[in-house]
């Protein structure tokens, strides 16, 4: 599967979702499975360049390639100059956001509100793909409501101007993340365009991967919510052996470790706390995710973690 001239490691990806798909996380599902990464969202406004929260969310996965940035704004200068800046700190993929339906970016008017503005949409896409070397793709969902087409028109209008793929979410702005993803929406955009599809929304496993596929047409999946406490997904969608209980034991910690150094202690015991809780719902522990939130410091964090993962070796070797 390409985007434009470069070739993706998979026809499977991490979707960037913002306080998630950080660089530690993208960093484990690469070693696990190399899937596409995206980076999380980044602000288009220059006076964010230098946060922080941008800093953080602009460093590369080690190893992973090609790397994609993921940008949000509405004005197409701001947004073809923030991704020059981008291309110059050497990104090879600038992905633009017109799915998110969070309501501090809608109010924006960016992300999945930007739906609302056809013409816009065409004038972001067209002065980006215009200001930088390198592939634009685009994120949108299914339109504004359930009752609209506004996602496939986006879609097309997108690749009309410079687009060179389009991920769709199978859910409209108004749905957010309830209800059932519904892929039909990107089946139509796969028949419209002469570029990949990918297809994304309610994927956590390989027979719903293959589901979505199947339904959509789609050239591949982008996965989101469906990794978060199940990473090795990604090992198993590459036809890897998926790792063993202890395994994933060694790879929660491992993530744990690489969230406390990426960002601190302090901020990477509070981080660290949501992944953890996805990861003892998937091992099926979840009972013990309110224990873990009562532990306030990074080497107790690793501590309880060992020692939950001792009690859940010799629970299973007694039964």
């Amino acid at each position: 599967m390409k985007i434009g001239a470069l070739e993706l490691p998979n026809t499977f990806a991490l979707a960037p979702m913002a306080g998630l798909s950080d660089v530690p996380f993208r960093t484990i599902a690469w070693q696990l499975g190399r899937p596409y990464l995206v980076s999380e969202m980044v602000s288009s406004k220059a006076e964010l360049w230098e946060t922080g929260k941008s800093r953080l969310r602009r460093v590369p996965v080690p190893g992973a390639t090609p790397v994609a940035v993921q940008i949000a704004g509405t004005d197409p200068q701001v947004m073809a100059q923030a991704a020059q800046r981008h291309v110059d700190e050497g990104v090879e993929i600038i992905d633009i956001n017109f799915g998110c339906p969070a309501k501090k970016v809608c109010r924006k008017f960016a992300g999945s509100a930007l739906l609302q503005d056809l013409d816009l949409v065409g004038r972001i896409v067209d002065a980006v793909a215009r200001a930088v070397p390198v592939p634009v793709t685009v994120k949108t969902r299914t339109g504004l409501t359930t009752d609209d087409d506004l996602g496939v028109q986006a879609g097309c209008i997108a690749v009309q101007n410079g687009a060179q793929m389009v991920v769709m979410h199978g859910r409209s702005r108004a749905c957010k993340f309830n209800g059932s993803a519904d892929y039909t929406a990107a089946r139509a955009l796969k028949s419209l365009v002469n570029v990949p599809v990918m297809v994304n929304g309610d994927i956590d496993s390989v027979a719903a991967a293959q589901q979505a596929l199947a339904v959509s047409g789609a050239d591949g999946v982008m996965i989101g919510r469906g990794a978060l406490g199940q990473p090795w997904l990604f090992a198993e969608l590459a036809g890897h052996p998926v790792p063993d209980r202890p395994g994933k034991w060694q790879i929660i910690c491992t993530h744990v470790e690489s969230m406390h150094s990426f960002y601190g202690e302090l901020a990477g015991l509070r981080i660290a706390r949501k992944h953890v809780l996805a990861y003892l719902q998937h091992l099926g522990l979840a009972a013990h995710g309110k224990a873990f939130l009562q532990v306030n410091d990074a080497h107790e964090q690793l501590d309880w973690l060992m020692d939950i993962s001792r009690w859940d070796q010799q629970s299973r070797d007694a039964a």
